[in-house]
């Protein structure tokens, strides 16, 4: 069936695999740009078969583990190559250190893990076996009348994860434990990642409304996204402070580095939060 003939979601599924399968070759060579292409393929399109459970063939429960292993696996790859790069940089910033080079081995070591991760995904039968699996149950059906609904419903299932979103918003908001608010805003930093990529699937459907939802969630997710990142790198640097040879006084300094990030995520996302909120989709693509 050309890509024509399909619904707007089997296309976006479709491109969402083959992009995935395009860049094992790259990721085999340990790639970073091609473990976070194919990290977000995959998270574009366990989004929408979450959003769009039952509304579309969904993966047999073999598969669906199979699909969440390797995005599990590619997330691991990609978070500690970013977090060697984080804390490099803050390296390089003018400060003097007391025992730079020791927290550069603890980064070289980080970065190396990361290589041999995405090595063994590129390279393996694995992760092949399973696109292919994933292909077969989504894709290759005699129609794709499955893929085809009004757009009401797509609307309703938008707003479902939508209210998700404010659901998350309003535990962190009620929460003085930071623990509970920073597993809150992750939450929603999730929640908003999967109502993005799940109207943007099927964006086509409605119009210039789209960009109405899509724009401040991209906002919202880049502002969360710098949050949680402050908070995983503050809790490696206090693991890291353990490490014999690690100066107690570099750590320190690396965490408030940190710190001031993640103060600074968080009162942008405040801002963000009241002037450019993401608006319910029952309201914004149904007119």
């Amino acid at each position: 069936m050309g890509s024509k003939d399909r619904a707007p979601l089997a296309v976006y599924i479709a491109f969402q695999l083959t992009e995935v399968e395009g860049q094992l070759p790259l990721i085999a060579t340990a790639d970073p740009e091609a473990v976070h292409n194919a990290r977000l393929a995959l998270r574009r399109l366990r989004s929408v078969l979450s959003c769009y459970r039952g509304m579309i063939p969904g993966l047999p429960k073999p598969v669906r583990q199979e699909v969440r292993w390797l995005a599990t696996s590619l997330g691991e790859s990609r978070d500690a190559f970013v977090l060697a790069q984080r804390i490099r940089l803050s390296l390089e910033t003018k400060d003097s250190w007391k025992a730079p080079e020791a927290v550069r081995q603890a980064l070289e070591e980080l970065e190396s893990s990361s290589a041999r991760l995405a090595a063994a995904l590129g390279g393996g039968k694995r992760s092949k076996r399973t696109l292919r699996a994933a292909r077969a149950a989504l894709l290759e059906v005699p129609t794709a009348k499955e893929y085809k609904h009004p757009t009401a419903d797509l609307a309703e299932r938008l707003q479902a994860r939508w209210e998700q979103l404010q659901h998350s918003l309003a535990e962190e908001a009620a929460s003085g434990d930071p623990d509970v608010r920073n597993a809150a805003l992750h939450q929603a930093r999730k929640d908003v990642k999967c109502l993005r990529y799940s109207v943007e699937a099927i964006a086509d459907t409605f119009s210039h409304h789209a960009s109405g939802v899509i724009q401040p969630a991209t906002g919202l997710q880049r502002l969360l996204g710098e949050q949680h990142d402050a908070v995983v790198a503050g809790a490696w640097i206090r693991e890291l402070a353990k490490t014999p040879g690690i100066d107690a006084e570099d750590s320190q300094r690396l965490e408030s580095m940190e710190v001031r990030r993640r103060l600074n995520a968080e009162e942008d996302f405040k801002v963000a939060m009241a002037e450019y909120p993401v608006p319910a989709p029952r309201r914004a693509l149904i007119f």
